[in-house]
């Protein structure tokens, strides 16, 4: 079985833990994990520059299919691999919303067991049949600016 990885952003606050963000993709939990052992000043912005660039090479890549297709002069296997094409973009697209929605559950049930214990920082959640482990990310200085949809509010 194949275990997911939520990752919680919070900043220790006061008394309280404040949820910023939340990370289920594990090039960007990576990328996080990274930037925060190198002692980058806002690790977070970093995850959102990578998710701004991959939205625009995605939409780049998505026009240039799209205008492919609107050619008529086109040989029709390269249509039919086009069309191919944003079909599994359109299953790709529903199966990140549902992967989103099951992240943004897992990660406020998170929230809530981190701030009965604060001490925990990885763990694992399991039910019948998944796993997720969680990995809080807990930073002190935490700006939440240039953040490009971020997950949590």
């Amino acid at each position: 079985m194949k275990v997911g990885t939520v990752a919680l952003v919070v900043r220790n606050q006061q008394a309280e833990p404040i949820l910023i963000d939340y990370l289920s993709d594990d090039r960007e939990i990576s990328v996080l994990e990274a930037a925060v052992d190198s002692g980058e000043e806002d690790p977070l912005n970093l995850v959102y520059l990578m998710r701004q660039q991959q939205i625009k090479d995605d939409d780049e890549f998505g026009n240039y299919v799209e205008e492919l297709l609107s050619h008529p002069f086109v040989r029709p296997e390269i249509q039919e691999h086009g069309v191919q094409w944003l079909r599994s973009k359109i299953r790709i697209e529903k199966y990140q919303k549902a992967e989103l929605e099951a992240a943004k559950v897992i990660a406020n049930y998170a929230f809530k067991l981190y701030q009965e214990n604060p001490d925990r920082k990885d763990f694992m959640l399991a039910g019948p049949s998944a796993q997720v482990r969680v990995r809080i990310f807990a930073l002190e200085r935490a700006v939440v600016a240039n953040s490009s949809a971020p997950h949590a509010a």
